[in-house]
This record gives structure tokens, sequence and C-alpha cells, in this order.
């Protein structure tokens, strides 16, 4: 993750000591959390800002619906470690990409690539990823699009840009995801292996419902909306 005058760099590779110090780096990582928290905010009311004069401007709102969290400093140190990262405060800033994160909900699949490239037009907010898994689906059926955002942030050390992870899917793929990860993490749920690969053609037919409910929005609105982005 791109920092600048965070720290020190001494304090940058600092080790975040093993238990039973692990609550002091704990500590640590909740005052650092704040510029995480300051940088989504950012983004959430960029992203109100966009919803609204799109539906003034073309009749309908954007945006369904959104989720934001950031992540335990406790959270923080377990993906370092599932992830056999040093427990650095650098490893930490230059590995971890979704510290901030917002879920995005639209109605419309075409919607998705509007949201993207209204982003893209800001000036204060930068697209550094993308991972598009609608075009490219993960093995398991999993859709959404997931952009890590540069966000400039002021703080007493000087301008730091913060990254936060979007993921922007409309509500048919929230649905199926949410009830992937809840059959993924149910413990003892009878004939799993079989539910998750009906799951996964399950989510073919939602792909085919998305594009057909974007044909009938396009439809309904193919006077008032902008030209459609490829």
């Amino acid at each position: 993750m791109s920092t600048t005058n965070s720290r020190a760099n001494a304090d940058d590779d600092q080790f975040l000591p093993a238990p039973p110090e692990l609550l002091q780096a704990v500590d640590q990582l909740k005052a650092y959390s704040l510029r995480y928290e300051v940088a989504m905010k950012l983004v959430l009311d960029k992203l109100d800002y966009i919803s609204r004069e799109y539906e003034l401007r073309y009749g309908y709102a954007l945006i369904d619906s959104k989720q934001s969290r950031i992540k335990s400093p406790e959270s923080i140190i377990g993906k370092l470690q599932r992830k056999h990262l040093p427990l650095t405060f650098n490893a930490v800033f230059s590995e971890l990409h979704d510290i901030a994160g917002i879920r995005l909900i639209v109605r419309f699949l075409s919607d998705i690539k509007t949201v993207e490239d209204l982003l893209a037009t800001q000036a204060d907010i930068k697209v550094l990823r993308v991972k598009d898994y609608i075009h490219h689906p993960k093995t398991n059926g999993y859709q959404s699009l997931h952009l890590i955002l540069g966000v400039p942030i002021y703080t007493v050390d000087g301008p730091n840009i913060i990254e936060v992870e979007l993921q922007i899917r409309t509500i048919a793929m929230n649905f199926w995801a949410s009830l992937e990860h809840e059959l993924n993490y149910k413990k003892n749920v009878p004939e799993q292996a079989t539910l998750q690969a009906s799951l996964t053609k399950k989510a073919q037919l939602i792909t085919e419902l998305d594009q057909e409910m974007d044909d009938i929005k396009r439809r309904m609105y193919q006077s008032k909306t902008p030209p459609q982005s490829s």
C-alpha cells in the first residue's frame, strides 16, 4: 500500500511483536486505523454525491445500498499470519489492500461500469488496481468488480495516500455471494459439497438475469440515460 511520510522508515519496519506483546501492537494499529476511517469516509461521501447528482440528471438511483468496514487490528494481524507475511508495519501498508473496505450494491449490470467510469474522472481519487470478476468470474462462480482506490489524506505528518478497496456488484450478485459465504462458513451443513456445486451452476443464472434486467432498464430509460460504456 502506498503511503508517504506516514512514519520514519525505522518505524515502518518495526516488527509487530509476537504474543504476549501482541496487545501492544494492536494498540499501535488502532492509531493507524484513523487514517483508513478518514479515507473511507471520503470515498463514501464521493459516492453519495455521485449517486444524488446522477438521480437528479437521469431519473433513477445509481446506487441501491452500500456497506463499509475497517479491519480490526486483530484481523489485520491474523491475515498477515495466514499469508505468511512478516509482522511489520511495512507489511501492513504494502501487502494488505483491504484494510478499509466498501461494498457498493447497484441494481443493474451496466451501472457497475458507470460507477467505475465516474470514479475514474475524479481528480482526488485514483483507481490503482482493478480485479474484474464479472468478465472473469472466480471458479466458484463469484462475480464482482474490485477496485483499489488511492485516497489522499492529510495528517500531522504530512500527506498520505491511503488505499480503500471498493467492491461493486448487482443486487443479484450480492444475493448469490451472501449465500455462498454463509454456505462456506456454516458448520455441519449436510451435503455441503453438493450444495456448493449447485450454487456454482446458479451463478450462470445470475448472469443471465442481470443481462435481462439490464435490457429492461435500457428500454425504460433510453431517452434519459447517457451512452452505455462498452
